[in-house]
């Protein structure tokens, strides 16, 4: 619960409930209201969700503009070495050939999996702490059908309005859940149609990783007409098709031990100055993704000054 749903788990514990936490923090908040709003961004209508005027991908495209040349495309690090004189030697496989670097901090912000290979040599132990986190396979199918093909009852003045819709197992449907794109953000779809973006697959459903695209849309198209779309509309106009064989780490029981497993042996094999990140250390969601990363470049901030000119 804690690594999961962090601030509902807080709620209990600072107010003895979820309910009781809740009060709580509306009494704080009115007692030490936020900083100004910036100005730049745009004003929410209550309680709402976000994206980019062209995608999520706006922002790393933006993020790697500020940066520059600082960012490299198609380096792969193949070894990491605790160097004589302190920091770390990074190996990299690049499209010019190998190349090394120095540093005195790294920030693994990959895949736990993929950490644990590069980091087994120096720690068995954090690598099969970090191998042991699930990662089942999800794949997104994006689809578009004609306005007209959504059944009358699930319109709303005529449109289809709202969120989307998560599919419990006991409804007998493959597909997890679907977002109503086109109705979520503006220029999503053209008029006269609306683009679903839905996912299928997870812990329940691994087999997804052997069926086809075309097997997938079918899947989640099928699934659609019980519910959504009309049983006889026509078929929809696939837009993208994308399988993750190891999509979303699972925070299940135990998650912030095994992390803490991880971390603990790394210090204790003298790997100070290589911090752990991603979606496993800070939770899955975009918004906590960014706040993990502004946590830990804290972190190496603070390991940093220790080598400041005094």
């Amino acid at each position: 619960m804690k690594a999961a749903f962090g601030k509902v788990w807080k709620l209990e514990q600072t107010g003895g409930s979820i309910i009781g936490g809740t009060f709580k923090a509306i009494k704080e908040r009115s007692s030490n209201p936020k900083p100004p709003r910036d100005p730049r961004l745009p004003t929410p209508k209550g309680q709402t969700v976000g994206s980019f005027r062209k995608g999520l991908r706006m922002l790393p495209d933006a993020i790697c503009e500020r940066l520059g040349s600082k960012v490299k495309l198609s380096w792969k690090l193949s070894s990491i070495t605790k160097s004589e004189k302190g920091g770390y030697l990074l190996t990299y496989e690049t499209p010019e050939g190998v190349v090394s670097l120095r540093s005195r901090s790294i920030v693994m912000t990959v895949p736990s999996y993929v950490a644990s290979n590069i980091l087994r040599p120096h720690s068995v132990a954090a690598a099969d702490a970090l191998s042991s986190f699930y990662y089942p396979p999800v794949a997104a199918v994006t689809i578009s059908y004609p306005q007209e093909a959504i059944r009358d009852e699930r319109l709303v003045d005529g449109e289809l309005k709202g969120f989307g819709q998560l599919h419990p197992r006991s409804q007998g449907v493959e597909t997890l859940g679907t977002i109503y794109s086109s109705s979520l953000f503006p220029n999503r779809a053209p008029n006269g149609r609306v683009l679903l973006l839905n996912y299928i697959g997870g812990a329940t459903n691994t087999e997804i990783v052997s069926k086809t695209e075309s097997q997938l849309v079918e899947a989640v198209d099928r699934d659609l007409r019980k519910m959504l779309i009309k049983p006889k509309a026509q078929d929809p106009f696939v837009t993208g098709v994308r399988v993750w064989p190891q999509a979303i780490p699972q925070f299940l029981v135990g998650h912030l031990d095994t992390l803490g497993t991880a971390k603990t042996a790394l210090s204790d094999n003298g790997l100070d100055g290589l911090f752990l990140g991603g979606n496993y250390v800070s939770g899955v969601a975009l918004g906590r993704c960014v706040e993990g990363a502004y946590e830990i470049a804290s972190e190496v901030t603070g390991f940093l000054s220790q080598y400041a000119y005094k």
